[in-house]
C-alpha cells in the first residue's frame, strides 16, 4: 500500500514537472511571438535586399499630352540622372540594393547598366539589376502616353510584381543625402492600415490650376512612394480596380497624370497613406518663393534631393542644379566623400558670387539646408 502511494507521488511529480516545462515554453513562445507582432516590417528591415522600382521609357512618343516638351522625356536625360541617383545611392549605403527597372527597350536598360561598369567592385557589390518590360492591362493601353510615356506605370506596379511584399518607387531624378536604408525604414511606422507612404505636395493642389480631390492640405508628390504590395493587392477590388476607378470618375479633370489619381485615392482613403516628412522629397518649390517651405529640412537637412520640373538641367535654379552637377562630377573610389562635401560647399557658394539664377538662394542658410544631413553621415558613408 506505501509502496502504491509512493509511486503515485512521484507520478503525479512528475507530470507536474512536465506541465510546468510546458506552460514556460508555451509562455516564452508568446512572448516571442509578442515582440514580433511589435517589430513588425523591422523583421523586414533585415532582408537582404531593398526593393526598387524605377521606369525608363524612350521620350517623344507622347504627342499632345507629352507634358514638359521634348527636355523632359530626353532619354539621355533620364539616364544622366538615373547616374546620379544611383552614385549617390551607392555612396551611402551599406545594404544590398535591388533596382528592379522597367523598361521599354533592352537597349536603355543596358545604357543604364553600362553607366555603373567601371564603378569599383566594393560600390558595385552593393546593386542589383533586373529589367521588367512594360506592361498596361489591355483595356488600359491609352494610360501609356498620358502626361508623359509611361508616366502612369507605376499604377500597375502591384500586378507587375505578383511575387513581391514590399518596394520602394523612386523618379530617376533624385539625390539621396542620406543613406536609402533610412528611407525604407519608414516602412518600420506603416500602421496596418497603411498601403503606401508619400511626401507632401506643398505645391500645385490647393491653388486654381488643380481641378481634383487631394490628399491632406497640400497633396501629395508622387515622386518617391513606398508600396506595401500585398496590402495593395488586398484591398477591396484590388489596388488596379481603386485607382482605374479614380481615373474613370475624374478623367476630364486630370493634369498630372498617376500623381492626380493618387491624390484622388488618399482623399477618399487618407488612413491608407502614411506621409513622409518633407525633407524626404525636397523639391524647388520648397525654396523658391524666397522662403524654407520644409521646416524639416531646416531643422535636418535635406534627406533627398528631387530636381523635378527639370531643376537638375534646365539652369533656372542653380542651387539645386549644382548639387546635381557635383555628384555628377565625383568619381567613386578616387575621391572621399569628405571631398564631395567641399566641392559641394565650393559650388554654392560660386551661385551667390557670380549671382547666378537662383530663387532659393534668397533663402537664409539654403546652402546648410541642403547639405547639413550629408554632412551628418559623412563618417557612416566611409566604405569598410
Amino acid at each position: 500500500m506505501v509502496g502504491g502511494l509512493r509511486g503515485l507521488v512521484k507520478h503525479l511529480r512528475s507530470s507536474t514537472a512536465v506541465f510546468v516545462y510546458v506552460l514556460v515554453l508555451y509562455f516564452l513562445l508568446m512572448v516571442h511571438q509578442g515582440d514580433v507582432r511589435r517589430q513588425g516590417p523591422r523583421i523586414e528591415a533585415n532582408r537582404k535586399e531593398l526593393n526598387f522600382i524605377l521606369i525608363l521609357c524612350g521620350g517623344g512618343q507622347g504627342g499632345s499630352s507629352n507634358q514638359g516638351g521634348k527636355v523632359a522625356s530626353d532619354v539621355g536625360r533620364q539616364i544622366r540622372q538615373a547616374d546620379v541617383m544611383l552614385k549617390s545611392a551607392v555612396l551611402l549605403t551599406k545594404r544590398k540594393l535591388h533596382f528592379h527597372v522597367i523598361a521599354d527597350s533592352k537597349q536603355l536598360y543596358g545604357r543604364l547598366i553600362n553607366r555603373t561598369a567601371n564603378w569599383p567592385y566594393s560600390y558595385r557589390r552593393r546593386l542589383r539589376f533586373s529589367m521588367h518590360d512594360v506592361w498596361y492591362p489591355e483595356d488600359r493601353q491609352d494610360m501609356r502616353t498620358m502626361f508623359r510615356v509611361c508616366a502612369t506605370e507605376r499604377l500597375f506596379v502591384p500586378d507587375i510584381f505578383p511575387d513581391m511584399d514590399r518596394a520602394i518607387y523612386i523618379d530617376t531624378d533624385l539625390v539621396f543625402m542620406r543613406p536609402p536604408e533610412d528611407l525604407w525604414s519608414f516602412f518600420d511606422s506603416f500602421s496596418e492600415s497603411h498601403v503606401a507612404a508619400m511626401a507632401p505636395c506643398m505645391y500645385h493642389y490647393g491653388s486654381p490650376r488643380n481641378k481634383v480631390p487631394f490628399y491632406g492640405e497640400t497633396g501629395l508628390n508622387a515622386g518617391i512612394m513606398h508600396m506595401d504590395l500585398q496590402r495593395m493587392r488586398s484591398m477591396p477590388d484590388g489596388w488596379t480596380g481603386a485607382t482605374m476607378a479614380m481615373h474613370d470618375k475624374y478623367k476630364t479633370r486630370i493634369k498630372l497624370a498617376d500623381q492626380d489619381i493618387l491624390n484622388i485615392l488618399f482623399s477618399f482613403y487618407p488612413e491608407k497613406l502614411l506621409e513622409l516628412p518633407c525633407e524626404w522629397n525636397y523639391r524647388v518649390w520648397l525654396c523658391s518663393q524666397e522662403e524654407n517651405k520644409c521646416p524639416g529640412a531646416e531643422e535636418n537637412g535635406v534627406a533627398i534631393l528631387h530636381g523635378n520640373a527639370l531643376a537638375f538641367v534646365k539652369g533656372n535654379e542653380m542651387k539645386i542644379q549644382k548639387v546635381f552637377e557635383a555628384f555628377e562630377q565625383f568619381h567613386l573610389g578616387e575621391e572621399t566623400l569628405a571631398q564631395l562635401v567641399t566641392q559641394l560647399e565650393a559650388s554654392l557658394m560660386q551661385v551667390d558670387a557670380e549671382d547666378m539664377s537662383s530663387k532659393c538662394k534668397k533663402v537664409a542658410g539654403i546652402d546648410s539646408i541642403l547639405l547639413g544631413q550629408l554632412r551628418k553621415h559623412l563618417p557612416a558613408a566611409t566604405l569598410p
